[in-house]
């Protein structure tokens, strides 16, 4: 008995003596879980510690701890400062992912470290496009093509897309009649011109049997109908017309030629404007699609005051009782302009019948234009009216707006080019508020994200080898320089010498506030004469600019 009871009480002391050697349960957990820091980190935070800086602020930090010592090293930062700069940095989140409200914008989202990661969505994207139905689209809408009992659906032929004669003709105002002996089409404008063209055949005839017009393949006949490749219109009609193959999408343009369902009468002016169908807009970075053709009168390019105004990102109103034209810069970002197509040279050059109105007055953004008197600025030439529309010379607007035009007058490519500097583009949209989204939209996907120093804030850089369009980033060449980083962060930092010297034109801080996706406010920098100006816009929308000596 008694042994049995002293067994019993070296089992006791024996759990006891292994109880007493083991530490505490919340020790065990922190011994469990190595540390990730590296050495540098562990240094960082040790510094932050002997600062003053809370244990709970330096672990929201986490690997930004470096970047808060090495701050208050190379800066001599007061203890103000010093607090100012980690409870800036503490506010963003410190784990990797992506935002959850973020979208896609061009294949990339962003990550909640600020950085950009590209998506495998835009594959996707273009496998979807492969499989659409083509869109086919006549001047400012969608057109109507059916289903009906007897129509053919549009189809591919050699990388060309060709379409229903009889059904494009009757949308238009016209007619097609068959002829099921000779195989042959009779077409019949608007205009009553009547027209033939034989199956297999490329070329369109008139009534006295002359070739008016070669098309770039021969028309086809498929069950009940007779289709012609996209280029119809554009060669025999003197119409425009875009035929973009990588996302089946056709854009026939007939106006200011007529409108369905109507001819041509006569105005009641006597000037005469020549239309161009085959006339190329280029506006910053690439073709645009329009969805009228452009006028020519004594060489100045008019467009119908909405197209005119809007391309330029403009709202427009004439008062026709004053002959005031009131100009609105639009602050929307993102609502760019349908992509179009280069368009080939067209064989024709017809004219329309205009009214000009003359002494037109101006006013942008709530200002009244005046020229180099001080006396009100008037259009000349004035504005345009055909067919009860308004047209404005959009060589006038582009010198209101601060773009650049440029014309190629050639037969083998009428082009007009339209820039904008991206310095004026950014001063004029953006603001605080912005999504970050209609950011990248803006200036496109490829931002660095840098911190700044003094305010504990996380921005977007740009930089630009050139104040126009296309956007040239540029990232490497200067690079940034190594004591402006720390660990795997960069500091923001002025590149005065490389401004100074023309190898950088822009340098551009979008700043974010860590609670929102919108920006809070940028600072830009550009040469300016032989100094550099500083535009830096605050959360408030403030603006303050400064040439920094």
């Amino acid at each position: 008995m008694k042994k049995r009871r002293r067994n019993g009480l070296s089992a006791v002391l024996l759990a006891a003596a292994l109880m007493s050697a083991l530490p505490p349960a919340g020790i065990r957990a922190e011994q469990a879980l190595p540390d990730q820091r590296t050495p540098a980190q562990v240094e960082a935070a040790r510094q932050l510690l002997d600062q003053g800086i809370t244990q709970e602020t330096v672990e929201k930090l986490g690997p930004r701890a470096e970047l808060a010592a090495a701050v208050l090293h190379s800066r001599k930062l007061s203890r103000t400062e010093l607090n100012k700069l980690v409870q800036g940095l503490a506010r963003y989140p410190n784990t990797t992912g992506y935002y959850s409200d973020s979208s896609m914008i061009n294949g990339v989202m962003e990550l909640t470290s600020g950085e950009l990661a590209t998506s495998p969505g835009a594959p996707l994207e273009r496998r979807m496009w492969a499989r659409k139905q083509i869109d086919i689209s006549l001047n400012a809408g969608l057109a109507a093509l059916g289903p009906w009992e007897e129509f053919q659906e549009p189809i591919y032929l050699n990388d060309k897309a060709y379409f229903p004669v009889y059904r494009l003709m009757t949308m238009l105002g016209g007619d097609a009649q068959w002829n099921g002996t000779s195989k042959e089409v009779t077409l019949i404008t608007p205009w009553k011109s009547r027209w033939k063209i034989s199956t297999g055949s490329a070329e369109v005839r008139n009534e006295k049997r002359q070739v008016i017009g070669t098309l770039s393949g021969p028309a086809l006949q498929v069950e009940n109908q007779v289709l012609v490749p996209f280029d119809f219109w554009s060669a025999v009609m003197g119409f425009r017309s875009e035929w973009d193959s990588s996302r089946k999408s056709f854009l026939l343009v007939t106006e200011p030629l007529f409108s369905p369902g109507t001819s041509e009468g006569t105005s009641k002016g006597a000037a005469q404007a020549y239309v161009m169908p085959d006339l190329n807009v280029r506006l910053d970075s690439g073709y645009v699609r329009l969805t009228s053709m452009p006028l020519n009168y004594y060489a100045h390019i008019y467009y119908p005051l909405e197209v005119g105004a809007g391309l330029l990102d403009l709202t427009a109103e004439y008062d026709e009782q004053a002959k005031h034209l009131i100009l609105k810069t639009s602050k929307k970002i993102g609502e760019n302009h349908p992509q179009g197509m280069d368009v080939p040279p067209s064989p024709h050059l017809p004219s329309v019948s205009v009214d000009s109105i003359d002494s037109v007055q101006v006013t942008l953004d709530g200002v009244l234009q005046s020229d180099s008197n001080g006396r009100p600025r008037t259009l000349y030439p004035g504005l345009l009216m055909h067919r009860g529309k308004v047209f404005v010379a959009i060589n006038q607007l582009a010198e209101l707006t601060g773009h650049r035009l440029s014309y190629t007058a050639l037969d083998s490519a009428k082009t007009l080019t339209l820039t904008k500097p991206p310095s004026r583009t950014i001063l004029e949209k953006l603001a605080p508020g912005v999504s970050r989204n209609d950011v990248r939209r803006l200036l496109g996907n490829s931002p660095r994200v840098v911190y700044d120093a003094a305010h504990g804030t996380r921005s977007w850089e740009y930089r630009f080898v050139t104040d126009q369009f296309p956007l040239s980033p540029l990232y490497s060449d200067p690079a940034v320089p190594e004591a402006n980083t720390a660990g795997a962060y960069k500091l923001a930092a002025l590149e005065r010498e490389a401004l100074m010297s023309g190898k950088l034109a822009l340098q551009l801080f979008v700043h974010h506030e860590p609670d929102s996706l919108n920006m809070s406010g940028y600072t830009l920098y550009r040469k300016l004469g032989d100094t550099i100006r500083e535009t830096r816009v605050a959360p408030d929308g403030t603006v303050t600019e400064r040439d920094l000596p």
